[in-house]
């Protein structure tokens, strides 16, 4: 099911202003003039601007017009993850859409990114998630799994979607452990087209490695979150009453 008229042109715009065709500072068109530049109603232009206008992106003032505030919205989502309960968490508030599947055997660079050996199987979905309510991706994920899995792909669209839970179920065999790295790289034009980003824009890159028992690797995640649209948040406690190797008492 495509997204409501007013989303997309919202999205429209969005880019419009990412890009600079419509630059800090100065005016949207007039409500008409957006009306028959993209073909819409005028009930969807003004829900599309009331959007923008939630996001902080544009302001409204009789008699003046509708001006670009910013060309970054000030609403990221934020994920504060301390737990694999908080990641479930996290999905429960967004919404996977399937974009392609792949069977493929690793080579060697396919096999150091996914710490397996040469030669072994899996099946990569290719993925978006988004905010519920939003048509503006949050993050392009890659998701590979071993092949006697791939039987999740009829429950990886929509809203809630856990990979982690998933691959549970359909492997029968408990998730034991996640290690997960983060870094930064460079967003391929490809990806982001999909993510309505800037080629080459700096991306946050997260891999994640999920484990079943005796280390078995049931699945790897590779995730790219677009510049100021995504942010982890994280919480670490220091537990004073043991001694710590190396710390001098008073």
């Amino acid at each position: 099911m495509s997204a409501p008229r007013y989303r997309q042109l919202a999205d429209s715009l969005i880019r419009d202003i990412e890009s600079g065709r419509y630059r800090v500072g100065t005016l949207l068109p007039p409500e008409l003039q957006i009306c028959e530049q993209y073909g819409v109603s005028r009930h969807t232009a003004r829900e599309a601007i009331r959007r923008l206008v939630d996001m902080g992106l544009i302001s409204r003032r009789s008699g003046i017009g509708t001006r670009v505030r910013t060309r970054n919205a000030r609403s990221r989502f934020i994920a504060s993850l301390t737990s694999i309960s908080d990641l479930f968490q996290y999905t429960q508030r967004t919404r996977l859409k399937l974009l392609a599947e792949r069977s493929l055997t690793a080579d060697a660079a396919l096999a150091a990114l996914l710490r397996c050996k040469p030669g072994q199987p899996w099946v990569r979905f290719e993925t978006c998630r988004y905010s519920i309510g939003s048509a503006t991706p949050i993050s392009h994920t890659q998701i590979y799994v071993l092949p006697e899995h791939a039987g999740i792909r009829d429950r990886l669209q929509g809203a809630g979607v856990w990979v982690y839970g998933l691959i549970e179920k359909c492997s029968g065999e408990r998730i034991v452990e996640l290690q997960q790295e983060v870094g930064a790289v460079s967003t391929p034009a490809r990806i982001a087209k999909l993510l309505h980003s800037k080629p080459h824009a700096p991306a946050l890159h997260v891999l994640r490695y999920y484990f079943g028992a005796r280390e078995r690797l049931l699945s790897v995640s590779v995730n790219l979150y677009p510049e100021n649209r995504f942010r982890f948040s994280t919480r670490w406690r220091l537990e004073w009453g043991i001694d710590k190797p190396g710390i001098d008492k008073p």
